[in-house]
């Protein structure tokens, strides 16, 4: 399978930050050789485009859906093997991923949160003509107002 993408990838652009951050980086030329494209590791171009649709474009909720599929796909193929002095048992490879998905869209709750938070400016007052405002929680001001320090 080739996992067509532009290469080298844009650490600018939405799929180079999630090519980034999961990591998915490293390309094979594609054969035939195709100029600027190269055949990644893991993952194409437009799958990432798919996973950063299902997650409103945010880089960290793409990631934790693409953990969340992985999860899914790994709790099918679980198995517990054993056989004298040799074991093999991946059925907590599943629950590792969803705890990793579960990371990646708390990260992306983070940025929501943040991004819903009022503008800088919003912490100041507006006050009318001729008065004085001032941030929460600083020193009270003289300001010189109507000729009157003006306590807040």
């Amino acid at each position: 399978m080739v996992n067509r993408g532009v290469a080298p990838f844009d650490p600018s652009s939405l799929i180079g930050q999630f090519r980034v951050l999961y990591p998915d980086v490293t390309y094979n030329p594609l054969d035939p050789a195709e100029p600027g494209h190269g055949d990644y590791s893991e993952l194409s171009d437009d799958e990432i485009t798919a996973l950063l649709a299902g997650g409103n474009d945010s880089v960290k909720r793409a990631i934790g859906n693409y953990y969340a599929q992985l999860a899914g796909q790994a709790a099918k193929e679980s198995a517990s093997i054993a056989d004298y002095d040799l074991k093999i048992d991946t059925t907590k490879r599943s629950a590792d991923l969803l705890k990793l998905a579960q990371l990646w869209w708390g990260l992306a709750d983070d940025d929501d949160s943040v991004a819903g938070t009022s503008d800088v400016f919003d912490v100041f007052q507006v006050v009318g003509q001729g008065e004085c405002c001032t941030p929460e929680a600083a020193a009270r001001p003289y300001c010189g107002c109507r000729g009157q320090s003006v306590l807040f």
